[in-house]
């Protein structure tokens, strides 16, 4: 099904964007309030907010990717309603806190500097650890919200690619009734 792929690259690229807008500006309110706070000097002007929200930006659209890609491959055919949204904020956040480091090292190495010292690259994975546990939890909590809103949304499954694709046929359709409240799955 071609259209469902395509539908669930753009929903992560949407989600993927989404989250890097929020976590640029989750950036700019982290350093605003350490510069209030006197621990940012204030010789570091507007360059370094802006090279912190960037950086956190791409590192929200790359957690976000990364957090689609694994909710639709883990959670494959189950109900948004049985994935617990705590749960999976805190494994997120933990995953990536872990994992963020890897990634800035990786990056540097491919961009050709070479790795740089683990004290600069381990004091983001708390930070961004924080932001992914609380994007990825009021993701799958709005996921789930806006289901429960919408009880006549259609069966949306992660692995609509394993249907049987003579369900699709016009002539099925049209013998089978359309469910009145139909589960929706992602």
């Amino acid at each position: 099904m071609p259209s469902d792929v395509i539908r669930a690259m753009r929903g992560a690229l949407r989600n993927a964007a989404l989250w890097g807008v929020a976590w640029g500006a989750a950036g700019l309110v982290l350093w605003a309030g350490l510069r209030v706070m006197g621990l940012i000097p204030p010789e570091a002007g507007v360059r370094a907010a802006a090279f912190l929200a960037v950086r956190l930006g791409v590192a929200g659209g790359v957690a976000a990717l990364a957090f689609s890609a694994v909710v639709r491959l883990a959670y494959r055919g189950r109900r948004l309603q049985e994935i617990n949204w705590v749960k999976g904020g805190l494994l997120a956040g933990l995953v990536t806190g872990l994992a963020f480091p890897l990634f800035l090292q990786a990056m540097n190495l491919l961009s050709g500097d070479g790795l740089i010292a683990w004290s600069l690259v381990l004091d983001d994975g708390p930070i961004v650890g924080v932001l992914a546990a609380v994007a990825a939890g009021g993701t799958l909590k709005l996921a789930q919200r806006m289901d429960a809103l919408a009880p006549d949304s259609p069966d949306q499954a992660l692995d609509a690619g394993s249907r049987d694709s003579s369900l699709d046929h016009p002539a099925y359709l049209e013998s089978v009734p359309p469910p009145r409240h139909p589960a929706r799955r992602v």
